[in-house]
């Protein structure tokens, strides 16, 4: 098999497929995926949520009845929360943590099993010496290789200009090579490791 690169003018060479094998796994893991983006899901819920119980609803202070000789049960509050207008009992509330947790081996067979559903789709991108940021570049980039309505992750080696130039593109995501996600690679139907990224995530993922 053989792996493609580009550089910003939009020049295509094969390459050995050797050089992306080490963040490339053998065989797709879909259950290790399927648990990985569950929990960078629950990871970015808010939980800013809240409902109210009835010691903050508004209203109840008397009891609405005795509490013998009416045959009905005993009822101090019409705030309960069997009541019409009463508190939410065992209601969502703020600052809970929604987070879940997946052991290292298994996050990063998520991110290596990501790659390989992806092997065909991946470029290494070269010389990408830009000055300041410039959307024009990458688009131009974009349309020579006919993918501009493309879902497209560019994935740079802490180069701040290319990702900078990347990420103002409709339908174009762009993350330093520490902060891209299973759910980033699994989303994008393109994808562009900058030149040094693939020895880097190897380190995180071996």
């Amino acid at each position: 098999m053989s792996l493609k690169s580009v550089d910003l003018n939009g020049k295509v060479e094969t390459l050995s497929f050797d050089i992306i094998s080490p963040i490339i796994a053998k065989k797709t893991n879909k259950q290790s995926m399927f648990e990985q983006i569950v929990a960078e899901n629950a990871g970015a819920r808010q939980a800013t949520v809240s409902t109210k119980t009835r010691a903050e609803v508004r209203g109840g202070g008397k009891k609405p009845r005795p509490q013998k000789h009416t045959g009905r049960a005993q009822l101090g509050s019409t705030r309960a929360s069997h009541c019409v207008g009463g508190g939410n009992a065992f209601g969502p509330k703020p600052n809970r943590n929604y987070r879940l947790y997946l052991n290292k081996q298994a996050a990063h067979l998520a991110l290596k099993s990501a790659f390989k559903e992806k092997e065909d789709y991946l470029y290494i991108l070269e010389n990408t010496n830009i000055t300041k940021p410039s959307s024009r570049i990458i688009k131009i980039l974009l349309e020579k290789l006919e993918i501009l309505t493309k879902k497209v992750l560019f994935i740079g080696n802490d180069n701040k200009n290319l990702i900078n130039s990347a990420k103002n593109i409709s339908r174009v995501c762009a993350k330093n090579w520490n902060q891209v996600s299973t759910k980033d690679v699994l989303h994008a139907d393109f994808i562009f490791l900058e030149n040094g990224t693939v020895e880097k995530i190897a380190k995180i993922v071996a």
